[in-house]
Order: structure tokens, then C-alpha cells, then sequence
């Protein structure tokens, strides 16, 4: 008996970030009826939370204001940065397919986007074929009152208005005194311009909009539909969600609810499931990245229904980017704090002057001036296989780091929120209140206080990036990222593994999105893009940009497969 459906479409997008928009955009710009579903009241996904950074190694864009760039030089790059775990097709076509998905929606599709101005890939110069400008990607300024009626349907950070009012070029120029980023932040506040991944996605599903994509928010994807041996259609079902608070459904993804109020809709030319990754399955964290205790500052609805969906059809997770730096950054939860309704962290990018991170013996392990670094060596284990050596660890830190820069969420010279540091006169007392080494972190303060009279670490070479000099250090400083730690008090603040919707793990896909069976085989009608994928074509690297990008190009690829001839796509 054939299933009956409230309503028909061509494509079905599941998770409304920008691969979702990216696919739904390209869909219906080629004639296709799209419907966007969201789990949030807001639309945006991770990628309003975000940055909003694209990589797509050389571009037009950067072209055209002169910055040289090579495939070949890129290629270069990335085949360091994978650390040999990028599978090739997907690798090679990486580069090409950015490309072309940037001159699609900026030139076809009308995308306002701009090069970052003075911001060199993370592992310039060191890395061969790094390059000191241009290669990052970012949304113009977007005016909310475009989108009319949608303004406050499209999601804006949360943590505050530094992350949804400031573009990428100004932070970087206020970082080198040329721009003053308060001016800049009240300006976009006062218009509503929105800037980073706010104004990306405001962008994207303004585009949507002039296109006639549907959408449908506190809306789940509860299941999928196989007809004929195809993915036909899906399951969807209200959610009692919101931007402030939790998310439920009335069913759940893996088909143990009642579904009393879900329906189903067809999806002639196919399915795309772009949800983000999988932060708030405690479960798929431990199994995939080794964490038994980790906090997120994605919302709650970000639960891997993409993996529960896509196993019962054949299809598999693979973890696709170890070893190599994990896509679990490192941060802190600050009391008191709620997001999404729940007790919020933040993300630290490790490297502001006056501070260091050490391990229990209290001793530096990583080049502390570079999150990169430090994320790699907490997450490793030691040479018996028991244990992490640099794990706890904690950020340690003066009052002259707090009045000078701040940490989030407050801003130079305010308190800290209750409870989020332990203080003390002393380094020695702030080791023995912690339950650090007094001994070690005692000489470990002592030996970088050495260093910082020369400007130099000759144990781990903080303030060699240029990258994280630029981003967290202090451009009046010989080496931005070294100050002494010497005024009391003293604080430590113990660190957490913070995810931000980037998972190890993700569904296999082929060039065109396709999500692959355990067997490499595509499954009918099913598609993938975003973080709800492997990072094949990266494998064990990770950049700024590249998640944005991959979710644009993916989202891209797989629309124009869908939608090639008008029929159902294998």
C-alpha cells in the first residue's frame, strides 16, 4: 500500500545552517519546491552562532583584489594540515568545488560576501603553501530589516553581541589599532547589521526567501520514508523548542515515540540531512570522541538524529578525523550563566598575555599562544595508554590579564562571575587551593617570567603564529602573546571540552553528497552536508572556515545532483 503524504516537495532539507540553506537555495534557484526543516523556533543553525568564516583556498573574490594564490599551493596546505587521512577524489575536489560555489552565490545567486582583511591561515608560515592574507571568507554587513517579517525569526548569538555585530576585518583591525571595535559593534547593534555567521545566515535565508523556500521551524525530522528502495519522503513532527530554552518532541528520531502529531511529506528528488553534529548525546560523544564529560555552546537541539536516521538505511559513522586535532576545542562553564536554558561555557582561544595553561604537575605542556596546540596535547594519551598526562588542566592568570583584556563574558576591568576562578595572593596558595603541583607551577611561573623579559619561549615557541598573535595577543607587545604573570591575585580557572556542533564522526558522503552504506554504495534519495558529515576531504585537520565551506559546497553539490533533470536521484 503506497504511503499516503499531506504534502509533496521535490527536496527536503533537514537543519537550516549553511549547508542546509546553501542546498535549499540551489534547489529551488533550479525550479525544485523546497521545504527547510528546522528543531529550533529560529533559523540559522550552528552557523549563526558561528564566525561565519568560509576557506575556499584561492577564490575570485580574493583575486580580484590581487592576492596571489595557486591550487597547487593550497593543495599543499591542506595535504599537511590532513596529516595524510583525507581520502583523495574528495581531497583533490575540495578546492574546485569551493570555487565554484563561491562564484555561484555571489554572482548567481547575489551573496554579499568579502575577503577578511589581514588574517593569514593558522599555520603561516611554517606550513608549505600558507599564505599571509586571503584566504578567508566572510558575509558583508547584512541589514536585519531586509528580511521584514523573518528579522526575528533568523537566529543571533546568544553570547553576545560581539559575536553576531562585528565582522571578521574589523576585529582585526582593531587588534592591530587601526579601527576602534566598540565604535564599530554599537554601529551594526544600532542598524542591525548583522555581521559573522548571524549575517551569513540572515543572508542565506534572505536568498531562500526571494526563491520560495518554505520553511517550517520547531519542526524535527522524526524519520525517514523508503519506498521502492528509495529514501520518498520523511517524518516530521512539532517540536516544543525555543532559542531560550530546551527542545521535545512528541516522538523521537529513532521511532519509539507515538507521533501522534507528526505527518509525513513527500520528497520526490530527495532528502538532505544537514542537523549539525551531535554535542547533546552525551553517548555518541563518549563513542566517538572520547569524552565522557564535555559541555557545548550549540543548542539543544543538536542531537545526531542525522546518525540515528541514516544507520536504519544502511549507512554507518565513521570518525574521520583522528588522529589529528580534534574537533573538541577547550573552554570553561561559567556559573550562573544560562543559555538555551541551560548553564553555559565559553570557548577559550588560548594566547592572551598574562596567562598560561598548565597540566596537575603545574607545568606548561603546548604552545599555550595557540589553541591548536593545546587541544591536541589534552586529548592525547600517554605512553601506557591510562590516562591523559595534560588532563585536567587549567588556565592560570593575573589581574593584569583581567583589566588589560577581559575574559567572557565580562570585558576589561570588571569582576569575574562568582565562582568561575579560584583566587589567591600567591601562586604557591592558588596551587594548593586548586590541587596543582605548588612546586611546579611555582617554577613554571618563574621560567615564563624569565622568557618574557626577552619576548622568547624557547620551550614551546608562544608568539610564533601570526594567526593567534593577531587574533588573541596585544600588538603593543614585542611578542604579543607573552606578558608576565606577576600582579596579584592570581587566578585559575579549571578547563572543560567544549564542542561547537563539529563532530569527529559524521555520515560518509561521495562528491556529490550522497550518503554512503557501510559498503560505499549511495543510498537512493539521501544526501548529506555540513557537520553531519565526515571530514573526509580534511581528514585529520582542522581550520577556521573550512566547516562553513564544506557545508556551502556539500549543500551545493548535492542540490545540483538532485535536481539535474527533475527526477529522483539515485
Amino acid at each position: 500500500m503506497a504511503t499516503q503524504y499531506s504534502d509533496t516537495y521535490d527536496v527536503v532539507v533537514a537543519g537550516s545552517g549553511v549547508g542546509g540553506l546553501s542546498a535549499a537555495i540551489t534547489a529551488a534557484e533550479r525550479g525544485a519546491r523546497v521545504l527547510v526543516l528546522e528543531k529550533l523556533d529560529k533559523l540559522g543553525g550552528v552557523t549563526a552562532l558561528s564566525s561565519g568564516v568560509l576557506w575556499p583556498g584561492p577564490n575570485p573574490l580574493s583575486e580580484s583584489l590581487g592576492f596571489e594564490d595557486t591550487v597547487e599551493e593550497a593543495q599543499a596546505y591542506m595535504n599537511t594540515i590532513s596529516r595524510g587521512l583525507a581520502k583523495e577524489n574528495l581531497k583533490l575536489g575540495y578546492l574546485a568545488t569551493s570555487r565554484e560555489a563561491i562564484h555561484y552565490f555571489t554572482e548567481k545567486i547575489g551573496v554579499e560576501l568579502q575577503v577578511i582583511r589581514g588574517v593569514p591561515d593558522y599555520y603561516y608560515p611554517s606550513v608549505q603553501g600558507s599564505k599571509v592574507e586571503g584566504r578567508f571568507l566572510e558575509s558583508k554587513p547584512f541589514p536585519g530589516k531586509r528580511l521584514g517579517k523573518w528579522a526575528d525569526k533568523v537566529l543571533t548569538s546568544p553570547y553576545g553581541p560581539s559575536f553576531s555585530y562585528v565582522t571578521g576585518t574589523e576585529w582585526a583591525a582593531s587588534q592591530t589599532g587601526q579601527g576602534n571595535i566598540v565604535e564599530c559593534l554599537q554601529r551594526h547593534v544600532q542598524e542591525d547589521e548583522r555581521c559573522g555567521g548571524a549575517g551569513l545566515s540572515a543572508a542565506l535565508v534572505y536568498a531562500a526567501l526571494q526563491r520560495n523556500v518554505e520553511f517550517r521551524t520547531s519542526t524535527a525530522l522524526a524519520d525517514l520514508i523508503v519506498e521502492g528502495g528509495r529514501v520518498a519522503g520523511v517524518l516530521v513532527e512539532p517540536v516544543t523548542s525555543s532559542s531560550g530554552g530546551t527542545a521535545t518532541t512528541n516522538g523521537t528520531a529513532n521511532g519509539n515515540g507515538n507521533h501522534e502529531k507528526a505527518v509525513r511529506l513527500q520528497a520526490r528528488q530527495g532528502v538532505i540531512m544537514a542537523m549539525g553534529g551531535y554535542d547533546w548525546r552525551k553517548d555518541l560523544m563518549q563513542a566517538f570522541d572520547g569524552l565522557k564529560d564535555s559541555s557545548t555552546m550549540v543548542p539543544p537541539t543538536i542531537t545526531g538524529d542525522h546518525i540515528v536516521m541514516a544507520s536504519k538505511v544502511g549507512a554507518i559513522p565513521i570518525p574521520a578525523r583522528l588522529p589529528g586535532q580534534s574537533p573538541i576545542f577547550v573552554g570553561y562553564r561559567v556559573p550562573g550563566e544560562v543559555i538555551f536554558g541551560h548553564p553555559s561555557s565559553r570557548l577559550l582561544l588560548a594566547g592572551a598575555p598574562h596567562s598560561i595553561i598548565v597540566n596537575r604537575q603545574g607545568r606548561r605542556f603546548a604552545n599555550d599562544g595557540f589553541y591548536p596546540h593545546v587541544v591536541e596535547q589534552v586529548t592525547r594519551y600517554g605512553s601506557q595508554m591510562t590516562h591523559m598526562p595534560h588532563w585536567p588542566a587549567w588556565l592560570v592568570f593575573d589581574q593584569s590579564m583581567l583589566d588589560k583584556y577581559g575574559l567572557a563574558p565580562t570585558y576589561p576591568g570588571q569582576p569575574l562571575p562568582e565562582g568561575l576562578a579560584i583566587q589567591a595572593d600567591s601562586i604557591k596558595e592558588l596551587a594548593e587551593r586548586t590541587g596543582i603541583d605548588p612546586a611546579g607551577l611555582s617554577e613554571t611561573v618563574e621560567r615564563y617570567n624569565g622568557f618574557c623579559e626577552t619576548a622568547t619561549d624557547p620551550d614551546f615557541g608562544r608568539g610564533t603564529f601570526p594567526w593567534s598573535a593577531l587574533m588573541v595577543g596585544d600588538y603593543r607587545l614585542k611578542n604579543p602573546n607573552m606578558a608576565e604573570l606577576t600582579r596579584a591575585p592570581f587566578y585559575a580557572i579549571q578547563l572543560v571540552h567544549v564542542s561547537l556542533g563539529a563532530g569527529t564522526a559524521g555520515l560518509q558522503t561521495d562528491e556529490h553528497g550522497r550518503v554512503l552504506t557501510v559498503l560505499g554504495t549511495p543510498i537512493p534519495g539521501l544526501f548529506a552536508a555540513g557537520n553531519s558529515t565526515a571530514w573526509q576531504d580534511w581528514g585529520g585537520g582542522y581550520s577556521s572556515g573550512v566547516a562553513g565551506m564544506r557545508g556551502m559546497m556539500y549543500g551545493y553539490r548535492a542540490a545540483l545532483h538532485m535536481t539535474a533533470d527533475g527526477s529522483p536521484k539515485l
